[in-house]
């Protein structure tokens, strides 16, 4: 059963793929559509809910994302958020530069309107805050993982102050938003997290067998960056999200 299950989601994840990149071609290549349409933005939110779906992830939203002009900043789990959180909001995701890269994922991200940042090198952070900060002022939703990395998804790590930085410039509010995947203990579950030296494929293979994988997205209340600096900001947001993600089963 569990055999029949992977061959048939992997099938269908696979014709998903191509699909997508058929679309983007005519899309993005012949017709020249920008990644801003709303025609285009309504497929790219559609595809990657449609990738959660072939995983058979069964998505629950609480609350309402922000429609535009805003930062939106989460907890970071798996890869799989970026699809189950741009099939829930029409968002711009920032990503590290070597995804660019990567075999047509990468590929279709950029003409999806993923925003890339270079890590690690001398005024990266600055050029990552002008990057988000023009899409901002764009008017577009920008959602980034200020943990830096994935975690367990048992507890949030550090939000670092920093990356909101655009949020202020631009005058524009801040979302939090709680990201969970609960198992049959109430903690995480075991087979999401993409953490320490798993392979991609590895992570995968697990979801493709799993025939049950439930997951949460809690869009909390804007919060203001008027009246109120960086580090006292990110610690509010920080402890919003810990206290959904912390919660008893």
């Amino acid at each position: 059963m569990k055999l029949l299950r992977r061959s048939v989601r992997l099938t269908r994840l696979v014709l998903h793929v191509l699909n997508g990149l058929v679309l983007t071609l005519l899309v993005a290549g012949v017709w020249r559509m920008s990644a801003d349409a709303p025609f285009y933005q309504r497929m790219v939110s559609g595809w990657l809910r449609k990738t959660g779906q072939i995983l058979g992830v069964r998505v629950r939203v609480i609350g309402e994302p922000v429609g535009q002009m805003a930062l939106m900043v989460s907890n970071h789990i798996s890869w799989l958020d970026i699809a189950l959180l741009g099939g829930a909001a029409n968002v711009r995701f920032l990503s590290k530069q070597e995804v660019r890269h990567w075999p047509i994922i990468g590929w279709l991200a950029e003409k999806s309107g993923t925003l890339f940042i270079t890590r690690g090198k001398a005024g990266a952070a600055a050029a990552a805050s002008a990057t988000i900060l023009q899409a901002l002022q764009a008017g577009r939703v920008v959602l980034l993982f200020p943990e830096g990395t994935t975690t367990t998804g048992n507890d949030v790590r550090t939000f670092h102050a920093r990356l909101l930085a655009p949020a202020f410039e631009a005058n524009v509010p801040v979302q939090p938003v709680a990201l969970r995947y609960p198992g049959a203990d109430g903690l995480t579950h075991p087979l999401v997290p993409y953490v320490d030296q798993q392979s991609l494929w590895d992570n995968l293979k697990s979801l493709l067998d799993e025939p049950d994988i439930q997951a949460e997205i809690h869009f909390l209340p804007l919060l203001q960056t008027t009246g109120v600096d960086r580090k006292t900001l990110a610690a509010a947001c920080e402890q919003q999200v810990r206290a959904l993600v912390k919660r008893p089963a």
